[in-house]
């Protein structure tokens, strides 16, 4: 049976997107899962690089896994041969800790004790950004697109003097102030920036169109749908940018939307999110789609949901982009183009061993809760008798820490060659570890002997 089976596709532009912040793949897999892509219909990729990317202005951003100069370039190359568009992704405001955790850059910081966004009135700020795209354009010259972020700047306007700026003026314009160099520095190389709306969604129109001249607005929501009316993304902000002539991109996810703390999306949810978002496409003329896929929610979180092992979901959305609409057999279908990229063996093999950790690790937290209400409970009523019911619950709790421990054990094996080797260990060590240090203090508080 046919996979793709409209004549032309539902949206023009469907962009994939890699978050290399955690498990990114090597090089190796990399070049593979360009040929994925392909092979899926996509015709873009939005690249978030941090410090995946060899930084030449400072190479101690590099991580020690980072893509050389000449993978980079290979990787474009190919990109190129598959008519498969690169759109880098740079952070221009928030969601800059990996850059600002570094001594020489925390004065940049708007908060210091939080490490996240620029202060926007520091000179050094857009200095430090127009330093990332520059050394971005130097091995990807040819693209059109260059994703500046801007989400989720959690304390800008915080700093004094930026409170004093806005008292003068208001928040939009201290936010032009910032992007705007970047802005022109990108329209002078006939580059077209792209920026997440939620730092903007309530500006006045006027402000809206003054950065709509230089900037597309990709309108970003994960869970549910536009029309749920639930969250930043609902229709009534996409109404409003719509009416004042902004130019609109949209952005689902297909992975690391439905809590940081997962292995595994899902799959019901990211098909709503997505049918959601094709439903809203044509109305509000969306110049792509972007199917986003996070691997952390900040470099600072813990890492969750390997692109292997989400490959299922990627291809539901590359059939929603391109189709338009769901099949009634679509699962099977999804299988179906896996197996035709010869990615279904080995992504199989890691959701398999997911589904098994994922069910075992919800037990296991659910058993310290239970623990953790049996000890309060001691302490309001401590006349009861509860050393037989504290034993049966522990035996139960450490018995399942025990097996996700074993559990985890088995997934370097199955990662080795797909993610750069420095990420394997901290991701199969993080829930074993935080489950051990919780079973060490209940069983503390328990006075439970060996």
């Amino acid at each position: 049976m046919p996979v793709f089976t409209a004549q032309s596709p539902a949206i023009e532009r469907r962009a994939v997107h890699l978050d290399l912040k955690g498990l990114p793949p090597t090089f190796e897999r990399l070049m593979a899962l360009v040929e994925v892509f392909d092979q899926m219909r996509f015709n873009s990729v939005v690249v978030e690089w941090e410090d995946m990317f060899p930084w030449s202005f400072d190479p101690k951003l590099r991580n020690a896994s980072h893509y050389t100069a000449e993978q980079v370039k290979q990787f474009a190359k190919r990109c190129a041969e598959l008519d498969i568009e690169i759109i880098p992704l740079i952070q221009c405001l928030g969601h800059l800790e990996f850059v600002l955790q570094h001594e020489p850059y925390q004065h940049l910081a708007e908060c210091p004790e939080y490490a996240d966004t620029l202060n926007p009135l520091h000179e050094g700020s857009v200095k430090l950004v127009l330093q990332m795209v520059d050394d971005v354009l130097e091995l990807l010259p040819d693209v059109t697109h260059f994703h500046l972020g801007g989400d989720e700047a959690w304390s800008f306007g915080t700093s004094p003097a930026s409170q004093s700026f806005i008292a003068e003026h208001d928040k939009p314009t201290l936010f032009l102030k910032h992007v705007q160099p970047i802005l022109d520095s990108l329209r002078l190389r006939k580059v077209r920036p792209l920026i997440w709306h939620d730092m903007m969604m309530n500006w006045p129109v006027s402000a809206l169109q003054q950065i709509g001249k230089d900037a597309d607005l990709v309108v970003w929501g994960y869970r549910g749908t536009p029309a749920m009316a639930t969250h930043h993304h609902k229709l009534e902000v996409l109404d409003r940018l719509h009416e004042a002539g902004i130019p609109i991109w949209g952005a689902s996810a297909y992975k690391g939307a439905d809590g940081p703390f997962r292995d595994l999306p899902n799959k019901e949810a990211r098909l709503l999110n997505h049918t959601g978002w094709m439903d809203v496409a044509a109305p509000y003329e969306l110049k792509g789609l972007i199917a986003t896929g996070w691997s952390r929610y900040a470099s600072g979180r813990v890492q969750g949901e390997s692109i292997d092992a989400c490959l299922v979901e990627l291809a539901m959305a590359s059939i929603l982009l391109h189709n338009g609409h769901w099949p009634n057999n679509g699962w099977q279908v999804c299988d179906q183009l896996l197996k035709e990229t010869g990615a279904y063996e080995c992504s199989s093999r890691l959701r398999k061993h997911f589904s098994k950790a994922d069910a075992l690790r919800e037990e296991a937290w659910q058993a310290a809760r239970q623990l953790k209400e049996q000890l309060a409970g001691m302490q309001v009523d401590p006349g009861q008798p509860s050393a037989g019911t504290n034993r049966i619950l522990w035996d139960f709790f450490q018995d399942l820490v025990q097996r996700i421990e074993e559990q985890s054990k088995l997934l370097p094996a199955l990662l080795k060659g797909l993610v750069c080797e420095p990420f394997i260990e901290p991701y199969y060590k993080t829930w074993a570890t935080a489950l051990r240090t919780e079973a060490d203090t209940i069983k503390a508080r328990l006075k439970i002997k060996d």
